[in-house]
């Protein structure tokens, strides 16, 4: 569950309030969209990428490049948390590392897409128009109306999430030993999948409200990056949710039939 960068929430605070001088070179709304389209442009690259080889190396039966590559994506989680965490406490790193961490979630991405496509086909481009919708929705609706989440709705959705996240736990284990179906309660997977798309929505309202506090309070140009990178993982994270509602969606109907 995604949680927000606290480094782009303290500097959109400070921004907000006033904290930032005079500067030559303030962050514009331009300026933060294009740097995000460069990270959501190489992640998507590094995903086509990622795809076409794994579905060349399906093709033509190579097992040493599919045990390689699933041996190299288990090992990118290591450095992806490592850098996530460099960028949360120097923000200065994130116009180099955010590119670093795009191409690695791209590659997860890809191989992600590629998986799912093999049993249902057409679900992972359902969930990227899904996420372009949402994104572009919430633009709208956040330029309209100006929407700010309270943290008394944020602490409410946060505990129903984590009851249900623990109900499934608890009913997993419990299904070990026999007493019913776990796969019968597909309901509640598809519950905790919907919470958690309404939980990355929320963040992409913050990360969407980070980008007017930078620019109205007129930060410096340099915090660009990091709202960008902000907001492009909050859409992958959006993007992941919805694959993996779908795919549950799926796997129900198929089970139906």
């Amino acid at each position: 569950m995604r949680l927000g960068n606290p480094a782009v929430r303290h500097f959109a605070n400070r921004a907000a309030s006033g904290q930032f001088g005079a500067l030559e070179k303030r962050a514009t709304y331009l300026g933060v969209y294009l740097k995000a389209a460069l990270y959501a442009a190489l992640t998507i690259i590094a995903a086509v990428v990622t795809e076409l080889v794994v579905l060349n190396a399906i093709v033509t039966g190579d097992e040493a490049a599919l045990i390689a590559i699933g041996i190299a994506s288990f090992a990118c989680f290591v450095p992806m948390i490592i850098i996530s965490l460099v960028i949360a406490f120097v923000p200065s790193s994130c116009k180099v590392l955010g590119f670093v961490y795009a191409v690695i979630q791209g590659g997860l991405l890809g191989l992600l897409a590629t998986f799912v496509d093999m049993f249902f086909p057409g679900i992972a481009l359902a969930a990227f128009l899904g996420t372009a919708i949402v994104f572009l929705v919430a633009i709208v609706v956040n330029g309209i109306f100006k929407v700010r989440i309270s943290s008394g709705f944020v602490r409410g959705l946060m505990v129903v999430m984590v009851s249900l996240i623990a109900l499934q736990l608890i009913m997993f284990l419990v299904s070990l030993f026999g007493v019913f179906n776990y796969v019968q309660y597909m309901w509640i997977q598809i519950a905790i999948s919907s919470l958690c798309i309404i939980w990355a929505t929320v963040m992409l309202f913050w990360d969407l409200s980070a980008i007017d506090n930078i620019v109205q309070g007129g930060a410096d140009k340099k915090y660009e990056w990091n709202v960008a990178f902000s907001l492009v993982t909050t859409l992958i994270y959006l993007y992941v949710e919805i694959l993996e509602l779908l795919v549950r969606i799926a796997a129900l109907f198929s089970k139906n039939k």
